[in-house]
């Protein structure tokens, strides 16, 4: 099996823990967690394609 891509490597970087409870930061908090959950779900497309040899 050939190696993986170099990008499938590198893991997104998780947003820092949420600061203040105001409504702005949890609102924005929100918005980068979801960024990163988009990340994780599209590199782990990613895996299945490479494990199973899709292009």
């Amino acid at each position: 099996m050939p190696s993986p891509p170099a990008a499938l490597l590198i893991a997104p970087e998780r947003p820092a823990k949420l600061q203040t409870g105001n409504k702005a930061a949890l609102l924005n908090h929100s918005v980068a967690i979801g960024v990163y959950i988009g990340e994780l779900e599209n590199q782990n497309a990613a895996w299945r394609a490479w494990a199973t040899g899709e292009k």
